[in-house]
């Protein structure tokens, strides 16, 4: 049980989290718009993690909201990354003057409309059937037991922030050493459940943790563009032994050039992913976070 003072934060956060998502959620096209889509994704993502952090017990049917925001999340997950994909492609249609890598890149698109209108038919089937519970009931007042725990708000931020700053930032290190795409988005979602969890205990701090979350954007940011790139290389190298296997040598080649210059791409964001994570750990992220909370050093322990 979270002491009053947590619980009443959370609560709030959940009341603010609980009304965007509400908002995106309101007009009945909004999985039509590719940028609405990806807003209620990240905002189901944000009221999901403070969920994770409230007292489960104190909110009637946590379980099953906190799942079916889970499987909202799910359920856009393909139609975002093809959507991700197709931009990507047609800004590099737009900036070729390779007329072969643009038979290429038009080929990929054309084959790329077909699958964004596949996904979407089947997320709209996927969402009709999800049927989200009422949400709204989240914000009936939840049942707070006494006695509290005897601690400091902040403390109890930190109680909560702990565990995750180690499962988010401990394998940096081995992840940085060797180059593992699905490693590396298992370590992004954890370090964004991290950041939205800092988000969520903002007003815990003594100092704002601005500084904190800016170092979680920037490799947030770094395995975003690995995995965007990671998962496009895959989708052309598909794509690729098809032309092969076909014996289409002209568009084939095209492919390759651009797999070569996604390639590329990829290794410079696992980099840019390395020289980041040098400079962050758990250690040292604790220190940071405790300083600005206002509480003493841990003695290097978490």
């Amino acid at each position: 049980m979270h002491p009053a003072e947590l619980a009443i934060l959370l609560h709030r956060a959940l009341e603010v989290r609980l009304a965007g998502l509400q908002a995106l959620l309101a007009p009945e096209d909004w999985a039509d718009d590719m940028e609405q889509l990806h807003q209620v994704r990240v905002s189901a993502r944000r009221l999901g993690a403070v969920l994770d952090l409230v007292d489960a017990e104190a909110y009637p049917g946590h379980k099953t909201r906190r799942r079916a925001l889970k499987d909202l999340v799910d359920v856009l997950g393909l139609p975002r990354e093809l959507d991700v994909h197709a931009d990507g492609l047609r800004a590099r249609l737009l900036e070729t003057r390779n007329p072969v890598q643009a038979a290429a890149l038009e080929h990929l698109l054309e084959g790329m409309d077909r699958a964004r209108a596949k996904a979407r038919r089947a997320m709209r089937r996927e969402l009709e059937r999800l049927r989200l519970p009422d949400l709204q009931r989240l914000l009936e007042v939840p049942a707070l037991r006494d006695p509290f725990q005897q601690t400091s708000l902040q403390e109890a931020a930190w109680a909560c922030l702990g565990p995750r700053v180690e499962a988010a930032l401990g394998d940096l290190a081995p992840l940085a050493a060797q180059e593992d795409a699905p490693a590396l988005h298992k370590a992004r979602v954890r370090i964004k459940k991290l950041r939205y969890a800092l988000e969520a205990l903002e007003s815990a701090f003594a100092v704002p943790p601005e500084a904190l979350l800016k170092e979680l954007r920037g490799l947030q940011t770094a395995l975003g563009e690995h995995h965007d790139l990671a998962t496009l290389e895959a989708l052309l190298w598909e794509t690729e032994a098809g032309l092969r296997s076909r014996d289409r040598g002209t568009l084939r080649g095209g492919v390759l050039e651009l797999l070569g210059e996604v390639a590329e791409a990829r290794r410079a964001a696992f980099d840019r992913f390395t020289t980041l994570a040098q400079k962050q750990g758990p250690v040292a992220f604790s220190r940071e976070a405790r300083a600005a909370l206002g509480l003493p050093p841990a003695d290097g322990s978490l």
